[in-house]
């Protein structure tokens, strides 16, 4: 290749053999110097930085929008106000009977299943409707119709016959002498028939008061003619008209009609007193049947509550309405000790609610009315979500874990995906409870700042 001669002064004679060498350099590469100078550079690079710029633009907006909240986690256990009730055995021995299943519909009151006893149950729920039935004809004041509850063939307590009431056989052996002595006070006994007798000796006795009443009184009307008649003929003994024979015998008359109004009276005294009797007698004979209603009344309610005594220890019952769950695997026959907890029955109008504990840590960012998320352990939250709950108070006396803090659930127990969660007590959760409401930018800011302060 043919070298381009430039001419230089003498004293630069190094300087020019540079400029020869770069010469020849740049006449060997001048092709690919050429290309590179001459080709135009990608997009990228000739808009990388407005790219980046508005790449970080989008970013900032992205962050303005995504929620990142401010957040103080708790541990939360799951509560409600008409919780499940546990039916325990109240004494030793074999569950002889199982009346529902799993998952049943119950109702406040219906039997459950019955612990071993000496006393047939029928008979003794059938002796405690009777009971309740004659306490309410006592309370309607139809005390006569109690004794239909009590026919003769029912219950025999002869040597020999079957003990049916078991633990309750002396009691209603006791109750029954106690019928047995009220019975002659009734409508139909001889206490009964003997105050009717008396009443109507004391009707007689008033009829009989009416009679001398008006004896005495058509006695006065005769005594009052015979004075009229005694003073005339006094007036003609005087006027010697008649006799002073005559006169005697008219006087004699009048003493004698005097004399009978003294004889009614002590008649009318007489019958008054008798009355006074039978009132008397009447009154103790009714005195003596409230005693005895009383007695029998009495009687009647330890009855009653022999019986509740008897159901509470061998009946296991439902305490209110809801649905029924076994507390373990126990079948008829099998040993159970008091105690042992056998069915829970979960009310239908259940009102959930949330314990949460609270610890110490970041416990000043905590306040009433914060929105609560529960993460419940039973319920994976990526595949079930959070309930979504409201701090509904906090108790300001700490316990040695913390302070306790109610949390209401406004949705129930529906996640935020729209899941409904089965109710179980005491189900634990992971409680975030959301302090401040913030934006992923802001925390950068919030963040950045805090670093700047120190």
């Amino acid at each position: 290749m043919e070298t381009d001669k430039i001419l230089v002064p003498p004293d630069n004679a190094d300087s020019a053999k540079s400029v020869i060498v770069m010469k020849n350099t740049f006449s060997d590469h001048g092709n690919e110097i050429d290309e590179i100078i001459s080709s135009k550079l990608p997009r990228i690079v000739r808009w990388g930085t407005v790219y980046f710029f508005f790449m970080l633009l989008l970013i900032g907006i992205i962050c303005w929008f995504i929620e990142y909240p401010d957040i103080v986690v708790a541990s939360a256990k799951l509560n409600s106000i008409n919780a499940a009730k546990e039916i325990i055995t109240k004494t030793d021995g074999k569950i002889v009977k199982i009346l529902v299943k799993e998952n049943e519909k119950v109702a406040a009151g219906q039997i459950l299943g019955y612990m071993e006893s000496t006393a047939k149950p029928q008979s003794v729920l059938q002796i405690h409707s009777q009971v309740d039935s004659m306490i309410t004809l006592i309370e309607e004041n139809k005390t006569d119709e109690i004794i239909k509850y009590f026919p003769t063939s029912t219950y025999s307590f002869e040597k020999g016959k079957e003990n049916i009431l078991g633990e309750l056989q002396s009691s209603y052996q006791a109750f029954i002498q106690a019928f047995i002595l009220f019975k002659d006070y009734l409508s139909k006994g001889f206490f009964f028939k003997k105050k009717r007798m008396l009443l109507t000796d004391m009707q007689n006795i008033v009829k009989l008061h009416g009679i001398l009443i008006d004896q005495k009184k058509l006695m006065q009307k005769d005594l009052s003619l015979s004075n009229e008649t005694f003073n005339a003929n006094e007036s003609l003994a005087k006027d010697k008209v008649i006799s002073s024979f005559d006169y005697r015998n008219e006087e004699s008359k009048l003493i004698a009609k005097q004399l009978s109004l003294p004889q009614i009276n002590a008649s009318i005294v007489s019958n008054e007193s008798l009355q006074n009797e039978k009132k008397k007698e009447i009154n103790e004979l009714e005195n003596q049947i409230i005693v005895e209603k009383n007695t029998f009344i009495q009687a009647l309610l330890t009855m009653k509550s022999q019986i509740q005594g008897w159901e509470t220890k061998y009946l296991l019952k439902a305490p209110v309405s809801g649905t029924v769950s076994f507390s373990g695997f126990f079948q008829e026959n099998q040993e159970m000790k008091a105690g042992q907890p056998l069915f829970y029955v979960q009310p239908v109008n259940t009102s959930c609610f949330v314990e949460m504990l609270v610890s110490q840590y970041n416990f000043g960012k905590v306040k009433q009315g914060q929105e609560v998320l529960l993460k419940f352990q039973a319920y994976p939250s990526e595949q079930y979500g959070s309930v979504v709950g409201k701090i509904d108070y906090i108790n300001t006396i700490p316990t040695d874990s913390g302070y306790l803090a109610k949390v209401i659930l406004p949705n129930g127990l529906i996640t935020n995906f729209k899941n409904p969660l089965l109710y179980r007590n005491g189900l634990v959760a992971q409680a975030d409870i959301i302090t401040e409401k913030m934006r992923l930018l802001e925390r950068f800011y919030y963040n950045i700042a805090k670093q700047f302060k120190r």
